[in-house]
């Protein structure tokens, strides 16, 4: 093998993740460019001759943050997001993405504001030692010679971007996976700093010492739309919304069926949900697995943290396995009991595009599934009581993986009826248990085995037991579907994640001679 990837690789990647490499390529560029600008604008310029080629990396610094600044909104407009993703510009741009790329351009900000940090620290230092008559040249502003600790602190420059950074390392060490997952709150909290971090960023060019302010120029219209997509959804998240049903699962999961006048959905999509009781002010994102036709939309809350189990409290004190709520409008303080704002586009929309399909979940992971296969149960009861059976998919490969038996609880009676409607067996159900099983357990499974119903999950597919073995399920699957686009779809933790992306790109083979596994991971 050589230094370079063959033509094969090459294919392989590009099935993947070509429109991803060439948009940040393309966007890379961008920032490589204005930098440049920039630096040799003020390359020809007075300043250059009192403060060197700090004044430059400064300038080209400050140019990075402006477009990056700008992006960064775009990424969480989410209503526009969703909107693109029934468009052709969703075939060229990775909309799936876009926290990946919010992350990225989170980066590029930290690397340029640590550039224009450090190299006005120099400039503070220079201009701190230059001769009044000198500074004066430079500009009419500059009508003393000034101290560093003045241009650090007292300036509007020094003051506004000291305060910058500190709402970055707010925002910045509240978003690390460590703190973010059990400490939401607080992660949704600080990340709403940004607004300081817009507001003193406007602020941070006065008074245009080497040039008017200009980094309103770049975000005005970034900063419009968002705007425009928080009203939206404070108006929509203000509908009466009613909890139908609250029904406690095993394993530490609550159902919520909740009825809203206006709320039309795609399968796969997710919505935000709201507890004023709770906490008025936070929106926490969850997967919908409820199917369109139903008269009502539903998600299923692991409970974890703070807020999820502050709603299991609040609607269940008692403890208790199934219905524990019904008919609910309002909290105990008499604010509204749930408010959701959505639908939104999410990566698993895209099942459909396929002939056959890999779903793959983990845990609570496989709650977008759930609205899939809801979705297609309901096309084939209609499709059969009109005598023509045309499923959208040729072929379903379901796999779900858990870590205790309880887990399956909530979802196999929907597998189970799928089983029964499995018209062309066009649907494959594997389940795995990670976790182990008391003795009483396995005598309960050798004997249930006798009587062909799988004693964990009560399906006619056996349980497997430990972790699927991906790269045998992979090979098999390209065997059987060659020259075939496969969607591979997975909700669950990162190191799985991982373990799927990298078998997508090993057993992918751009010809007609293998299949070509497309990875589609939700992120929101």
């Amino acid at each position: 093998m050589g230094f370079f990837p063959d033509q094969a690789q090459v294919k392989r990647y590009w099935i993947n993740d070509g429109p991803k490499a060439v948009f940040i390529t393309l966007y890379m560029f961008a920032n490589v460019a204005v930098f440049i600008e920039r630096f040799f604008a003020y390359l020809n310029t007075p300043a250059f001759g009192v403060l060197g080629y700090a004044i430059c990396f400064a300038k080209g610094a400050a140019a990075t943050l402006k477009l990056n600044c700008a992006f960064i909104l775009l990424t969480v407009i989410r209503n526009i997001l969703t909107w693109l993703r029934s468009t052709w510009v969703n075939t060229y741009l990775p909309i799936d993405k876009n926290i990946i790329f919010h992350k990225l351009l989170a980066f590029l900000i930290a690397v340029g504001t640590i550039i224009h940090a450090m190299a006005h620290y120099i400039n503070y230092l220079r201009l701190s030692h230059a001769p009044l008559k000198t500074l004066t040249s430079l500009s009419p502003l500059l009508t003393a010679v000034p101290t560093i600790s003045g241009l650090c602190y007292t300036s509007i420059p020094g003051a506004t971007g000291h305060l910058v950074v500190m709402i970055m390392i707010f925002m910045y060490t509240t978003a690390i996976e460590s703190i973010r997952r059990p400490l939401f709150e607080l992660f949704w909290f600080t990340h709403h700093l940004f607004i300081f971090f817009f507001a003193l960023l406007m602020l941070h060019g006065f008074p245009g010492v080497f040039g008017p302010p200009s980094f309103w120029c770049w975000v005005v219209g970034p900063l419009f739309l968002y705007l425009v997509e928080r009203a939206t959804r404070v108006m929509r998240g203000k509908q009466t919304t009613m909890l139908h049903l609250a029904r406690q699962h095993p394993a530490k999961v609550i159902e919520l069926r909740l009825k809203k006048q206006t709320f039309v959905y795609k399968p796969g999509q997710y919505l935000f949900l709201n507890c004023p009781y709770i906490a008025p002010n936070e929106w926490h994102p969850f997967t919908i697995t409820s199917a369109p036709h139903e008269d009502f939309v539903s998600v299923h809350i692991n409970i974890v943290g703070n807020w999820t189990g502050g709603v299991a409290n609040l609607l269940n004190p008692e403890k208790k396995i199934g219905i524990v709520q019904q008919d609910l409008l309002e909290a105990p303080n008499g604010l509204p009991i749930f408010r959701i704002d959505g639908p939104f586009g999410a990566a698993s929309e895209e099942v459909f595009d396929y002939k056959v399909v890999m779903l793959i979940g983990a845990g609570i992971g496989v709650t977008p599934f759930a609205s899939i296969l809801k979705h297609i149960k309901f096309q084939l009861e209609r499709q059969m009581q009109l005598g023509q059976v045309t499923l959208p998919l040729e072929k379903v490969y379901f796999f779900w993986v858990c870590r205790d038996k309880g887990s399956f609880g909530w979802f196999s009676a929907l597998l189970s009826a799928l089983e029964k409607e499995n018209v062309n067996n066009f649907l494959e159900i594997n389940t795995y248990l990670t976790g182990a099983l008391s003795a009483q357990e396995v005598r309960d499974v050798m004997y249930t085995d006798e009587e062909n119903q799988d004693a964990i999950t009560g399906l006619s597919s056996h349980t497997n037991i430990g972790r699927p073995k991906w790269p045998d399920i992979f090979k098999e699957t390209a065997r059987k579907h060659r020259d075939t686009d496969v969607g591979v779809f997975f909700c669950g933790p990162r190191v799985l994640s991982k373990d799927l992306y990298k078998n997508c790109r090993e057993f992918t083979t751009a010809g007609p001679e293998g299949a070509r596994f497309h990875y589609n991971k939700e992120n929101f």
